[in-house]
């Protein structure tokens, strides 16, 4: 038999990441564990260093997603979300689908990267990563299950057959989806955009070999694999993997693909439990039995096995894989990605699945994987597809809330206005909402919008009852997360300029990581935690003037970076207006707060505030456009200033017969923007 090629998925990813940093990110999923998802896959793809601990891992990740210009976002089925789901934390963009013919199910990642390091002309070059995967956005797809993945990598300036249907599949969720993404689907426009850059293949193979191909639902699975390889599937060895069957009596799919390719012999995966039961029903069992050269198979036992010892218990496979393949000539056809032997999944206006059909170049004469299993199983325990109803556990209704302007909307996913709906977090109700109409965003009362901004600190994860019989599960979708209280706790101001004048990822890291013991319930992780802090003394070179004005032009230059072309504006919006622990309007809460309980130097605190006020004119005049889109962020921002520069009637109390005099000459010089001193030989 044929070594089955095996790798663990995240260093699979991480692999083809080395090297280049995220530009957007766009993930599909049928199910989704929002918190798995931030805490465990999320790292795969930022390529900076994290903490064990689970809590600085998010703050260090929160950090890092602001400098992805066109951010990740997150595409899940309306009915996806995992019972036992861990709560959001992160500037992730998190929207449910309803497909309303059957589910959304696609399993894909596409992540659109550029090298960190430039080439001799300056340039960093752009890739496209596109995987189809057959595990969802979950603990039990990433850590557990048997899955099955291929990737593709796309160059800026490449030649692919697979831009135009990934664009299609693309396009149809954007006018699924219609406006639930906030932000215009700004990830996957991105994507979308530099596909459209990429040159169309014309041929289908090449040097006898097929390109790959992508499979985006716009007609039957048979109908695809017929269209793209012709005849060259015709004839040859079938064996397929998929965890799912229909109930029976007859598997039209496999009925199908029989009929359009007539295999030379196949052999389909029999999926068991544990206890050795069948996952399948009795009628497709005895119906496959039946048919000429089919037969039930299994795979090999050390790729399934759930550890090193012999006595571990088998992993679930939840792979999906077709397998077309001959001795002579050798040839090796593989579909992989998402779809189940199912009727739903097979048939155009079923599910939305999507798959690779790829072309290997196999070293030696490829044989089998499966090895045949004439056993018959004394029980059967049958599992609808991804254990789901494709009509329960989730919620037509979607809401979202504004971290920035504490407002929420709500918006009914259906054709007729909504019924009445409790929304609840944690057992406790929280709002109530009746006569929803179809398809446009409602704004909620005050009292609601309170509610989720009370709620929404400790998760984002509601109920909603009254959208079915069941509770279903609502995901909010947290929007402005600049504005959103920091995962870190309060840091001096000493502190906020300590880490704007850090240069690097591994100073910060480290400044996070000795931080770590004043956040709050650390998790997973805290032992591994150092019990040291940072030494901070009162006359240290951080806590004076030279410190002061270090830290603010580190700050000034970050943003300038972030508002240039090429930059991600997303960074800039974070360090000025944002609730962040580094942010300068945490700063100047910080100022406030120390000079109103006497803490602190009260003139460093001045120079702070003026130094704010200089930095905040000198952006507002030089990037216009940008002060013009943040308008109101940018007036809260003035009037944060304003309040920290009141500590000057402090000092003017102090002597109020000359001090005044003094500060207007002070500032009056101070905020004034000195003109670089042009050296000789310059």
């Amino acid at each position: 038999m044929t070594d089955i090629p095996h790798a663990v998925l995240s260093e699979h990813f991480e692999e083809q990441l080395r090297g280049r940093r995220l530009l957007a990110a766009v993930f599909l999923t049928f199910r989704f564990d929002p918190g798995f998802f931030e805490q465990e896959i999320l790292p795969v793809f930022m390529n900076v260093p994290v903490s064990h601990a689970a809590a600085i891992k998010l703050v260090q990740l929160e950090d890092a997603l602001r400098s992805v210009p066109d951010g990740v976002a997150v595409y899940f089925d309306q009915n996806g979300l995992v019972p036992e789901a861990g709560s959001s934390r992160l500037d992730v963009k998190r929207i449910a689908v309803r497909h309303r013919t059957g589910i959304f199910h696609p399993k894909n990642v596409f992540a659109l990267v550029e090298e960190i390091e430039p080439d001799e002309e300056g340039h960093r070059a752009k890739a496209l990563i596109v995987a189809c995967i057959s595990a969802n956005l979950t603990r039990a797809g990433w850590w557990e299950n048997v899955e099955a993945c291929h990737i593709e990598e796309i160059a800026h300036d490449g030649f692919t057959r697979v831009a135009e249907d990934v664009i299609a599949l693309l396009d149809g969720i954007e006018r699924r989806v219609g406006d639930k993404a906030s932000d215009g689907h700004a990830s996957l426009r991105a994507i979308r955009s530099f596909l459209r850059r990429t040159g169309q293949r014309e041929r289908r193979s090449a040097e006898g070999l097929l390109h790959p191909h992508f499979f985006a639902g716009s007609t039957s699975v048979p109908e695809f694999l017929r269209d793209v390889a012709g005849s060259s599937l015709h004839g040859m060895n079938l064996e397929i993997i998929s965890p799912y069957f229909d109930e029976g009596p007859t598997s039209k799919p496999l009925e199908e693909l029989i009929e359009y390719f007539d295999p030379r012999e196949v052999r389909v995966f029999l999926p068991r439990g544990n206890g050795g039961e069948a996952l399948c029903s009795s009628k497709i069992f005895e119906w496959v039995r039946k048919q000429p050269n089919v037969f039930w198979a299994k795979l090999p036992r050390e790729r399934v096995r759930g550890g090193k010892s012999e006595n571990a218990s088998e992993r679930f496979v939840h792979a999906k894989v077709y397998r077309f393949f001959q001795s002579h000539p050798k040839r090796e056809i593989l579909f992989v990605g998402s779809v189940n032997l199912t009727n739903p999944a097979h048939r155009s206006g079923g599910n939305l699945e999507t798959g690779f059909l790829v072309e290997l170049d196999p070293p030696r004469r490829p044989d089998w994987w499966l090895a045949t299993d004439a056993s018959k199983p004394g029980v059967f325990d049958p599992g609808a597809e991804d254990d789901d109803a494709a009509t329960t556990g989730g919620t037509r209704l979607s809401v979202r809330f504004w971290w920035n302007t504490g407002s929420a909307e709500a918006f009914w996913d259906d054709g007729s206005p909504s019924p009445v709906l409790q929304v609840s977090a944690q057992g406790i109700e929280m709002f109530s909402l009746s006569g929803l109409p179809p398809g446009v965003w409602i704004s909620l009362s005050t009292a609601a919008c309170n509610e989720l901004q009370r709620v929404l600190r400790s998760t984002s994860l509601l109920t909603v009852m009254g959208d079915g019989k069941d509770p279903g599960l609502l995901l909010v979708q947290e929007e402005g997360m600049f504005s959103r209280p920091s995962l870190l706790l309060d840091l001096s101001p000493a502190e906020i300029l300590r880490y704007w004048a850090l240069l690097t990822a591994a100073q910060r890291a480290a400044f996070l990581e000795a931080h770590g013991q004043q956040m709050a319930q650390l998790g997973e992780g805290a032992a591994l935690i150092p019990s040291f802090a940072l030494p901070v003394g009162g006359d240290s070179f951080f806590d004076r003037f030279a410190g002061i004005f270090l830290a603010f032009g580190c700050l000034e230059r970050t943003v300038r970076a972030a508002l240039a072309k090429g930059g991600s504006p997303r960074e800039a919006v974070y360090r000025l207006f944002g609730e962040k622990y580094d942010s300068l309007g945490n700063l100047l809460n910080r100022i406030v707060k120390e000079a109103d309980e006497g803490k602190g130097d009260l003139v460093e605190h001045y120079v702070m505030a003026l130094c704010a006020r200089q930095l905040e004119s000198e952006l507002r005049r030089q990037h216009t456009e940008f002060w013009r889109e943040h308008s109101q962020d940018g007036q809260r921002l003035h009037g944060r200033v304003e309040t920290a520069l009141a500590v000057r009637e402090r000092l003017v109390a102090r002597n109020p017969t000359e001090m005044p005099a003094f500060l207007d000459w002070f500032e009056q010089w101070f905020l004034r923007r000195a003109a670089p001193v042009v050296t000789e030989g310059q």
